[in-house]
């Protein structure tokens, strides 16, 4: 098959599993001849790229998970490196997952193979100097984020931003009784959300903490149903060796995360891409977080003051807010119009959406959170105006071009 044909495409983990699908069924749509081979799971896998490895062979997060997976890791990148050197794909596309893509990148540079990079690494918030080594090794940067073309064009890189894969199908206004009756769910009942994770470790680390914030939240509200999307099949096991060790009521849901967000009143999301699924299918929520001990030691004393700006935050609900806040106007504004204000609890500065992290990660803490989402109506309706805000910002650009657009045009001209 000519190279003209082919995409090398990595996609290290789930979210980005998730946005390549969905490009990838873009391009096939319009240009089926089309070759997508590379890294990725099992989205990419049924929208039909071919799987020369499987994320979760590589996927880590913290020190003590990711020695477990040393030798895998240098057998796809070994792998990776192979097919940029063999002259059969006319196009590398990196998905987010930048410690291993920016060095593929280089590797795609030498080997003279162009590189559409689809989804920026969140380079405003951590180690911005990577920008200069993004501008020497890609040739173009498809960012989801409006605020991130800016940042990129004003750095010297071909940037556009292409929208959101999230925001393409949602309505303008989320019908929360229609998406609960949609799920078999009685749509008067108080309903909550538990989103732990989609990795193991996490989800050991968070889902007992949300559960015991579960069992506080209904000793005032007895009649509340929990829900949990599950990440995938392989986590089922897990997530039911915990559920077992509480008393509280859990429904486990195959449904994609953001369709169960769309149903549930409030909810605590574990940080990640699901904090913004949250704020598109408009739930309240908090965002919380832990890492194990060592690695937030390191993380907190020692990386952070060395590569992360000052004002950065988990919640990319609280990223699109500050950004929007940049220009006088969004979501924060809203929220102080209403009387309400959310403070960071290290900086102090207003946010749109609660963060507890670590330490501050306590089951006693995110039930007052529930409670507060609860109890609150008119905080409740103010975020749910935010999200709104948040969902028509991230809508396609004022020309409409999709990523799948940009390759196959560069295709096209090869």
């Amino acid at each position: 098959m000519s190279s003209t044909q082919s995409i090398l495409l990595m996609a290290g983990e789930a979210s980005g599993d998730y946005h390549a699908a969905a490009l990838v069924r873009d391009i096939k749509s319009i240009r089926p001849q089309v070759r997508v081979v590379g890294i990725g799971g099992d989205k990419l896998a049924a929208a039909g790229m071919e799987l020369l490895h499987h994320y979760r062979d590589i996927n880590t997060i913290g020190l003590s998970e990711g020695l477990g997976k040393v030798r895998n890791i240098i057998h796809a990148y070994g792998t990776m490196k192979r097919e940029l050197r063999s002259g059969e794909h006319s196009l590398f596309v990196p998905v987010d997952f930048p410690d291993i893509n920016i060095r593929l990148c280089g590797l795609a540079k030498k080997a003279g193979v162009p590189v559409y990079y689809y989804i920026s690494p969140q380079v405003w918030a951590w180690r911005r100097g990577r920008i200069r080594k993004i501008a020497e090794r890609v040739d173009r940067m498809m960012t989801i984020f409006p605020f991130e073309e800016k940042l990129y064009r004003e750095a010297g890189v071909k940037a556009d931003f292409v929208g959101h894969t999230m925001v393409r199908d949602l309505p303008d206004v989320i019908d929360r009784s229609a998406a609960k009756i949609g799920l078999g769910l009685e749509p008067s009942r108080n309903t909550v959300a538990l989103v732990p994770g989609s990795r193991q470790a996490e989800i050991r680390r968070m889902l007992p903490r949300m559960c015991e914030a579960a069992a506080i939240f209904l000793g005032e509200f007895p009649d509340t149903l929990f829900v949990l999307p599950l990440a995938g099949p392989h986590l089922a096991g897990i997530v039911r060796e915990i559920l077992s060790q509480y008393a509280v009521p859990v429904e486990i849901h195959k449904a994609e995360a953001s369709v169960l967000m769309a149903a549930s009143d409030c909810g605590l999301v574990t940080s990640g891409t699901a904090t913004l699924q949250a704020a598109l299918a408009g739930m309240p929520h908090a965002v919380v977080y832990a890492l194990d001990g060592l690695t937030w030691l390191i993380a907190s004393k020692v990386l952070k003051p060395l590569v992360m700006d000052s004002d950065v935050h988990v919640a990319i609900a609280n990223v699109l807010a500050i950004n929007d806040e940049k220009d006088g106007r969004g979501p924060i504004k809203l929220m102080m119009e209403a009387g309400h204000r959310i403070d960071c609890q290290e900086c102090g500065r207003p946010l749109f959406v609660p963060e507890l992290l670590q330490n501050q990660a306590t089951p006693a803490k995110m039930a007052k959170w529930l409670l507060t989402f609860r109890s609150d109506d008119s905080l409740r309706e103010t975020m749910e105006r935010g999200f709104s805000w948040m969902r028509q910002s991230l809508k396609s650009s004022q020309s409409g071009r999709t990523a799948a657009d940009i390759i196959l045009e560069f295709i096209a001209g090869k």
